[in-house]
């Protein structure tokens, strides 16, 4: 996709309304950029005795489809003797919002909690009850700059530790040097904007409105912001990219860790070039990959029994190792990560 440059000013707008909700991160954005950014669609879904609808957002479909199937396969019934399913669907964070709003899953795994204050609020003002139950992590990934290892050397890797300014300051210098960053339609590219804030403020934490509307703030954004070659596609889809070009593509790109460890492993199959995964010195955000009920009206006691279920399934020791072996950090921080 071509590089599509957002003002900073709506920028500004965006990290402003998420300082103004502190408790989960997210406010209103989400529904102004549902209407602006496309995702996949929700289709009609047709339950069944205690099955489980669950919507997932697409950089877990390979560890999640495992997962289901192997859940899937013990075979568990209710009290009453009915199978306890959870049946998948795919679709973008926008998405699934649309999706969880018209009623159509019992339960939600997005890529950032980010979306779960969103869809309360919404649901709120159609019914004035909260529609987010019981939610519980059993993943998370921390937003990196992604870099091939030649071009982090050339920079100083590893030796020095590397931020958001020596992008700045390589991108001017370089006019070849391309890197991209995901819309803010998605959890990886308002973190990542939100860690940019940090970092033109000089903060690591304690952000606030005066900081994000400082002059020298948004010029330093603004700077940053400039230098994007590609700006909207999503980590997925831009780590798909990679695969198939390599660093003809990119120099660099803002995703989760995750996606580095992925990449990086089809690359050793194949003797490609690998990617080093830059931890901001100015501080890095997170993907907590929630797993969240619905409390919607046709909840049955059936289903939320399998909810219950699946949630200790995903958190058990057996699971939180499958998980951290498909890249990403266990939510069990007693599991070593070597």
């Amino acid at each position: 996709m071509r590089r599509k440059h957002y003002s900073t000013a709506v920028l500004l707008f965006l990290i402003i309304a998420l300082l103004a909700c502190p408790a989960a991160c997210a406010a209103s954005w989400v529904a102004i950029l549902t209407s602006v950014f496309g995702g996949g669609e929700a289709t009609e879904i047709v339950q069944e005795g205690a099955t489980l609808t669950l919507a997932y957002s697409p950089e877990k479909e390979a560890l999640l489809s495992e997962l289901i199937n192997d859940f899937n396969a013990q075979g568990l019934t209710t009290p009453q003797g009915q199978p306890m399913r959870v049946k998948a669907v795919v679709l973008d964070p926008d998405a699934i919002i649309e999706g969880a709003l018209a009623g159509k899953f019992q339960a939600i795994s997005p890529d950032s909690s980010l979306w779960l204050n969103e869809l309360d609020r919404r649901w709120e003002e159609q019914t004035g009850v909260a529609l987010v139950g019981e939610t519980v992590r059993y993943a998370v990934s921390p937003v990196v700059i992604a870099m091939w290892e030649e071009a982090a050397r050339s920079m100083g890797y590893p030796e020095k530790s590397l931020g958001w300014s020596d992008l700045l300051e390589k991108a001017r210098r370089d006019p070849d040097f391309k890197w991209s960053h995901p819309s803010t339609a998605s959890a990886s590219g308002l973190l990542a904007t939100l860690a940019e804030f940090y970092a033109g403020a000089g903060k690591t934490r304690g952000l606030t409105v005066e900081d994000v509307q400082r002059q020298s703030t948004l010029d330093y954004v603004a700077a940053l912001e400039k230098t994007v070659r590609y700006y909207g596609e999503g980590e997925w889809a831009v780590i798909q990219r990679v695969l198939q070009e390599g660093p003809s593509y990119l120099d660099a790109f803002i995703c989760q860790e995750q996606l580095v460890i992925y990449y990086n492993r089809q690359a050793e199959v194949w003797g490609n070039p690998k990617l080093v995964a830059i931890y901001p010195r100015e501080g890095a955000t997170w993907e907590d990959h929630p797993l969240a009920l619905l409390e919607t009206p046709s909840l049955t006691a059936e289903q939320r029994l399998t909810f219950s279920r699946f949630r200790d399934y995903l958190q058990s020791p057996e699971v939180q190792q499958r998980i951290l072996q498909a890249g990403y950090r266990p939510r069990d921080l007693s599991i070593p990560l070597d």
